[in-house]
C-alpha cells in the first residue's frame, strides 16, 4: 500500500524531533556522537527515516546551528518585550544573550561550531537565522538613537557587532574559567555594557 502523503506541518514537526534528539546527542557527547543511526534509535525508527528530512550529517548540523541561532534570538527578544527605555533594553538584551549562554553552554557553542563549511556558500537557512539574532541588538541601538539615548560615532549595526563581540568575549571567558584576580562576568557585565555605550558616542554632536 503507498504511503500517505505528509501534510507540511508534519514534516516540520517530524523535524523538529530530529533536531532535538541531534542536539542531545550533541550535547552529550559533541559532533562525533550525532549520528543518523543514533538519532534513529532515540525516535525508535529505522536508521534511514531521518535522510528523508536531511539529505546529510552537513545539512542536519547546519540546521542544528540555526535553531541554535533562533534560540538566542528568543532569548533576547523576551529580554526587550517588557517596558523600559530603548537604552535599558539595551542592557537587558545585553545580560539576557549572557545568562542564555551560560545557562546551555553546549547549545551556545553549537553558535560557532566549525562543521567544515570550506568555501561553500552558507545555507540560507544559517544566515537568515544568524541576521534574525543580531537583527534584535540592532534594532534596539536604532531605537536608543532615535529616542536621543544614544549618539552614535559608527552605524547601528556595526555597533551591534561590537556589542556581540563584548558579551562573547565575557562568555567565552566565563566559561574557560579565565576570570582572576577578584573579577568575574557578574562584575565586569555592567561595566562592558556601560563602557561599550560610552565608547559609542560622537562626543562631536
Amino acid at each position: 500500500m503507498a504511503r500517505t502523503a505528509m501534510t507540511q506541518p508534519e514534516v516540520e514537526l517530524r523535524r523538529d524531533e530530529i533536531l532535538e534528539a541531534a542536539l542531545a546527542l550533541f550535547e552529550h557527547g559533541g559532533i562525533e556522537a550525532v549520528s543518523f543511526r543514533r538519532i534513529a534509535a532515540q525516535l525508535g525508527c529505522s536508521y534511514t527515516a531521518p535522510y528523508r528530512y536531511f539529505a546529510s550529517k552537513h545539512e542536519l548540523l547546519t540546521a542544528l546551528r540555526a535553531q541554535a541561532f533562533r534560540w538566542i534570538e528568543r532569548h533576547m527578544a523576551a529580554a526587550i518585550a517588557s517596558q523600559g527605555s530603548p537604552i535599558e533594553q539595551l542592557r537587558k538584551l545585553a545580560r539576557a544573550y549572557i545568562e542564555a549562554a551560560l545557562d546551555q553552554p553546549d547549545r551556545y557553542a553549537l553558535m560557532f561550531f566549525d562543521i567544515g563549511e570550506d568555501d561553500r556558500e552558507p545555507p540560507a537557512e544559517l544566515v537568515e537565522a544568524k541576521r534574525a539574532a543580531l537583527d534584535v541588538c540592532t534594532q534596539v541601538v536604532r531605537a536608543a538613537e532615535a529616542a536621543g539615548q544614544l549618539s552614535l560615532r559608527v552605524d547601528a549595526l556595526s555597533a551591534s557587532h561590537l556589542f556581540w563581540c563584548g558579551a562573547h568575549g565575557l562568555v567565552s571567558l566565563q566559561v574557560g574559567g579565565q576570570f582572576m584576580m577578584g573579577r568575574d562576568i557578574a562584575t565586569l557585565t555592567p561595566m562592558m555594557i556601560d563602557t561599550l555605550i560610552a565608547g559609542l558616542a560622537d562626543v562631536s554632536r
